[in-house]
């Protein structure tokens, strides 16, 4: 008697292992250690800025200056997107827009991306996470991982870009404090 209900506890053990092993979550796929998160589809500003305090103003230095840009795909390292500028232009005044598409003209998948800003300096790069947009319109906020950055080292800057009319595809956008 003993030794049935042992192996009934036994059975049922093993079992309820192998259901509890289907049924727990998977583990996430790899990410950056931090993003900038934009929807599928919406217009990406690029600029790279460098920070001036009294400790790293170097007034004898030359400027910086941007010689293009290019977009990956993470973590391949597969190039989707690239531009060389006719001429080099001054990082204070780069200011580049990214329509989400690939060299062919094509929407790129929803995922992670680097976006690299080559300058006469060496490259300067930060990540973007594109999310598929919701089917309906009470989506407020998307989720970014902030990146940290270093005094009197140049950064490169995401942010959304206003495309004319400026307004949300519901017609009304809803901002919640709680969404960074």
């Amino acid at each position: 008697m003993k030794r049935a209900l042992l192996l009934g506890a036994a059975a049922v053990a093993v079992l309820g292992a192998l259901g509890w092993a289907q049924c727990c979550p998977q583990p996430a796929p790899p990410q950056p250690d931090c993003y900038t998160a934009f929807w599928l589809g919406e217009p990406v500003q690029i600029e790279i800025k460098q920070s001036w305090s009294l400790f790293c103003c170097c007034c004898c230095c030359d400027e910086l200056q941007v010689l293009g840009w290019r977009i990956e795909a993470w973590p391949t390292g597969t190039v989707v997107y690239s531009v060389s500028l006719p001429a080099p232009v001054a990082a204070a005044s780069f200011l580049a827009t990214w329509d989400q598409l690939d060299q062919l003209g094509n929407q790129v998948a929803a995922g992670f991306y680097k976006v690299v800003v080559v300058t006469d300096q060496g490259e300067y790069f930060t990540y973007l996470k594109l999310v598929e947009r919701p089917g309906c319109c009470f989506w407020p906020c998307l989720s970014s991982l902030p990146c940290g950055w270093k005094w009197c080292e140049p950064r490169v800057v995401l942010s959304r870009a206003c495309v004319s009319p400026c307004w949300s595809p519901c017609g009304f956008r809803i901002v919640l404090p709680c969404c960074p």
